[in-house]
């Protein structure tokens, strides 16, 4: 038998249904010998129960003793209400979280700011007759410095010094 079932005829034994439901449950438990069973089960368990249940004198009536224990819980949660953070640990409670992001916000601003352009770009100091060719790649994060001599003394040792190189068979290259 499910669960729900069963709590339904435990409901039904307490009274706890509405009429309708309550007359559906009483067809359904003569008609069904396991809920029957279980009917019958748990009445002797109420009958025992409520037998040996030692009865409790109150001096007061019933809904003066209730209305003392409302009382008392509304007295402790009033107290517990009242007595707050001071001022100082509830404002650190906001504030180290907020110190810790704006350390970490500053971090990552220097580290973006130090990662921009390196200072070398902008400094040139070639002679006079020195050709000077920059190229950068951003993609591979690499800067190329290509010197040049063109004084008149090196262009005519250049020109005597030449190098042939063959790249595939029949293609010749001449570097200088």
């Amino acid at each position: 038998m499910k669960n729900e079932l069963e709590l339904k005829v435990q409901a039904w034994l307490d009274g706890e249904l509405p009429d309708h439901e309550a007359r559906r449950m009483g067809e359904w438990i003569a008609r069904d010998s396991e809920a029957a069973a279980l009917a019958a089960e748990l009445g002797c368990v109420k009958k025992a129960m409520f037998r040996h249940e030692t009865a409790v004198a109150l001096g007061e009536s019933r809904e003066f003793y209730w209305s003392k224990i409302q009382r008392q819980i509304q007295r402790e949660a009033g107290v517990r209400r009242s007595r707050g953070l001071p001022w100082y640990a509830r404002l650190r409670k906001y504030m180290l979280p907020l110190t810790g992001m704006a350390a970490l916000a500053c971090m990552l601003l220097m580290a973006v700011v130090r990662s921009g352009s390196p200072a070398f770009d902008e400094i040139s100091s070639t002679g006079e007759g020195m050709e000077a060719v920059t190229f950068h790649d951003q993609s591979a994060q690499m800067t190329v410095v290509w010197l040049q001599d063109n004084s008149p003394a090196k262009v005519d040792q250049a020109a005597q010094k030449s190098i042939r190189y063959e790249d595939e068979p029949g293609t010749v290259i001449d570097l200088q």
